[in-house]
């Protein structure tokens, strides 16, 4: 059987971050979207999103055949009792939720409007939940990672804990092979703590759980870190950073405050930069909606979401509930602009797509990685749509 992960109805709802990738790839607690949806259908999974995206995913050959598939909603969380439901679907069959929003079809439909509307025999399932969009993972991400911890923890064992560490409720701290932890505290004293592989926390640094710690990414020394907060792969972390993820391969590594925020992939934040994410009259902050185009009401606390690519000058201030499109690099005296497009330069457009490109290149080979033809065909085409 082939499951195949499918953001497209919902992943509009997901920008910045869905500009460049599928939503499966996104990344909430100690997986993303499509490594926890792997785990419970202990099978792999293909994903079908965008035409502009999808050459991303080398999942043609599930569009060419007409074998039948499982279509799944990769913004629903899975559960045990999902998953069973999703497996015992008959072909021509799909699930949806009590409130009439599509969970699953299987089907050997390939055009999505006929796997999401076709007249199929439609099933009920009254327990389904999903992440509605990019600000909704902060709300879910301390219950997604306690739940990824205990499904972590039933099959696998955390390596011994380094004696030069002050730990508190170490049964809540797993650590993978590889990673290096010393002279840290780590309270875990109600909430997990993850270090992932080859992970390293240098000496002096704090965390409150929950906190998860990518693969090969680094803490520095005497960093500050509050629950609940993601540093995904391959990311460097330092300064203060409270309620916030980071998707991967991005550095925030001196000293600053990053705070009620969601950065995406190969971000760099100048040394100083800061967010600020309640507002001095502590009144409702306004986030930007690029699909809808207007300002939406986000609460009393948030602080910005950061496309892929995004790079801030040292000392930069940013402002409460800022929208940062993809490829910007970003500088500018006072309060940043609340909303900064992609490929901006500065606070104005005109980041060249060539310059663009050249300069990303640049950043992914300081870690051991080079921009590849399909990314370079996804920002060509972002910058040609202006998306």
């Amino acid at each position: 059987m082939q499951y195949v992960l499918v953001d497209i109805a919902d992943r509009e709802k997901f920008y910045p971050f869905s500009l460049t990738h599928s939503v499966a790839q996104l990344r909430i607690g100690i997986f993303s979207f499509q490594e926890r949806w792997e785990r419970y259908l202990n099978e792999t999974t293909s994903v079908f999103t965008v035409p502009y995206l999808q050459k991303l995913y080398n999942d043609a050959p599930f569009l060419q055949n007409k074998e039948a598939a499982i279509f799944i909603n990769v913004t629903c969380l899975p559960s045990e009792n999902l998953v069973t439901q999703i497996l015992s679907l008959k072909e021509g069959e799909k699930l949806v939720s009590n409130s009439g929003k599509w969970i699953a079809t299987h089907t050997t439909e390939r055009v999505f409007e006929k796997i999401l509307l076709a007249n199929f025999a439609p099933i009920d399932f009254d327990q389904a939940e999903f992440i509605q969009d990019a600000m909704d993972m902060l709300q879910w991400h301390t219950k997604l990672i306690e739940n990824d911890f205990t499904s972590l923890n039933k099959n696998s064992k955390s390596q011994t804990i380094d004696a030069s560490n002050k730990i508190i409720q170490p049964e809540n701290v797993f650590i993978e092979i590889g990673a290096t932890v010393h002279c840290a505290i780590l309270n875990a004293s109600t909430v997990p703590i993850y270090i992932g592989k080859n992970a390293m926390v240098m000496e002096g640094t704090a965390i409150r759980g929950p906190f998860v710690l990518g693969e090969k990414a680094v803490v520095k020394m005497n960093t500050s870190i509050y629950g609940s907060t993601t540093i995904g792969p391959y990311c460097l972390a330092g300064g203060e950073i409270k309620n916030s993820i980071l998707m991967g391969f991005s550095n925030k590594g001196h000293e600053g405050y990053l705070g009620d925020s969601i950065i995406g992939h190969w971000c760099n934040l100048g040394a100083g930069t800061c967010n600020s994410n309640i507002k001095n009259t502590a009144g409702a902050v306004q986030m930007w909606n690029e699909a809808k185009q207007i300002w939406e009401l986000a609460g009393q606390k948030m602080g910005m979401l950061v496309g892929d690519y995004s790079r801030f000058a040292i000392q930069s201030s940013i402002n409460t509930g800022s929208y940062i499109g993809v490829s910007a690099n970003i500088f500018g005296n006072g309060l940043l602009p609340k909303y900064i497009p992609n490929f901006t330069w500065g606070i104005v457009s005109g980041y060249q797509i060539d310059k663009a490109i050249e300069d990303i290149d640049n950043w992914k080979k300081l870690k051991g990685f080079v921009i590849t033809d399909e990314e370079k065909q996804i920002l060509q085409f972002l910058s040609k749509k202006g998306a």
